[in-house]
């Protein structure tokens, strides 16, 4: 069905189902690019892993574990928890202890002083 409209200068325009249509198209088209841009934007973060960075979560100490059996002494596991054959082991010189003693002091040393990074700044937590 179509319309017939004149104007006062008498030239007719049809509006009819032709019309709606290129407005109908048009609208659509903007829908469709919003909606690829918007996605294409929210995929570059899934939306299970939230909105904050995730670093490393908070864990309770150990010191619990680390004195089960009232052992306040360090000791490798080697020594057994004999106490004189570690201060036997201190008294020798550096190049005649043996190399699971040197092994244990310098992992020992790692592990009271553990190497950290700071965490970059996440882009993607203030876009909202």
């Amino acid at each position: 069905m179509k319309l017939l409209i004149t104007s006062r200068r008498g030239t007719a325009r049809f509006f009819g189902p032709l019309q709606n249509y290129k407005a109908t198209m048009a609208a659509i088209q903007f829908i469709l690019l919003f909606a690829t841009v918007f996605i294409t934007c929210e995929a570059q973060r899934p939306f299970y892993a939230g909105l904050r960075p995730i670093g490393y979560p908070l864990t309770a100490s150990n010191d619990i574990l680390l004195n089960r059996f009232g052992e306040d002494e360090p000791a490798p596991i080697e020594a057994r928890g004999d106490g004189s054959l570690i201060n036997r082991l201190n008294q020798m010189p550096i190049d005649n202890r043996p190399f699971w003693y040197l092994n244990w002091q310098a992992y020992d040393a790692l592990r009271s002083r553990p190497q950290t990074w700071p965490q970059r700044p996440n882009n993607f937590i203030s876009r909202f």
